[in-house]
């Protein structure tokens, strides 16, 4: 089945190329490259259905734009090089440090290297329940988003590793700077959240979604010169769905900084990338009854944002 995919242009991307506002109005999930391989294949149409074969072409206020990409063939994995720092590495599981813009494994339309391809490179033994386009992946974070994941190396960690996230046994923890005001300092957002019915790369609130659950307590705030407020904010998640944190900040007006696909104001921010990073992992390892605790420092972007904000 072709991922349909449809965008419509607003007046502040008037005169934007054609493939840099779809990369915007897509967010972080597909790569520009991507985006003009659809173009030049012609999978990219207009309101009208005319092809356009053209990266450079300038977009208009009101255009609509249909994209139809094909499914893509049997997966070829190659293990690519990829700087992956490992946190803890036990004969059973990798703790690992995922940096942010590399997906987790591939996608429907995204044909640049994942975690996969790097784990496959760096790696002799993964595990292969999760199929053969996610060997070791025991969970996932977003494409934009950096920080801790648990890679299984066999099928039997594999299936211990997910028990304990079924059962919820895994504490996972975040920090993300976000804008505006949240309503209290620490509280819990419960909104069930399921696909966006027409931008179906995107998540969204909706009663016909899954239940989803994130607690967060504010660590600090602070004021811009042009009066933009931001706060730095740790979230523990209770559920684990897809594009979690950034949907249900983003449903409270305070989408997560740099977050390209749920703000509409993310270019401001994009030396600073996605200010999402997943922190701390706590469980215990199912093998050894070990209690386990990784935490990572901020990124050096947090700090470059942080001095810089008061200038928004």
């Amino acid at each position: 089945m072709n991922l349909e995919l449809h965008a419509e242009v607003n007046a502040d991307s008037d005169g934007s190329r054609l493939d840099r506002f779809l990369k915007d109005y897509l967010g972080d999930e597909i790569s520009r490259a991507s985006i003009q391989h659809w173009i030049d294949s012609g999978w990219v149409k207009d309101g009208t259905g005319k092809i356009l074969l053209k990266s450079s072409y300038k977009v208009s206020p009101g255009e609509n734009f249909h994209i139809s990409v094909p499914p893509k063939p049997p997966l070829n994995l190659t293990p690519v090089k990829m700087e992956i720092e490992v946190l803890k590495e036990t004969p059973h599981y990798l703790i690992i440090r995922k940096p942010a813009g590399i997906a987790s494994h591939s996608g429907p339309g995204d044909r640049s290297a994942t975690l996969v391809n790097g784990l496959l490179y760096k790696f002799k033994e993964l595990s292969s329940v999760g199929g053969e386009s996610r060997p070791g992946i025991v969970h996932r974070l977003d494409k934009p988003t950096e920080g801790i994941m648990i890679v299984a190396k066999n099928d039997h960690a594999h299936a211990k590793l997910s028990e304990l996230f079924r059962r919820r046994n895994i504490t996972k923890k975040y920090l993300a700077w976000v804008q505006g005001t949240l309503p209290e300092g620490e509280g819990t957002i419960d909104r069930p959240i399921g696909r966006h019915p027409i931008e179906r790369l995107k998540m969204t609130v909706t009663p016909k979604g899954r239940a989803s659950v994130t607690h967060y307590r504010i660590l600090k705030t602070a004021v811009s010169k042009n009066g933009r407020k931001f706060s730095l904010i740790e979230a523990d998640l209770e559920t684990g769905r897809t594009h979690q944190i950034r949907v249900h900040f983003q449903s409270l007006r305070c989408p997560v900084v740099g977050d390209l696909l749920y703000s509409r104001n993310a270019a401001l921010f994009e030396n600073y990338g996605l200010l999402l990073l997943s922190y701390c992992l706590e469980f215990k390892d199912p093998f050894t009854d070990e209690e386990v605790q990784i935490v990572l420092d901020p990124p050096q972007r947090f700090e470059n944002f942080e001095n810089n904000l008061e200038n928004f």
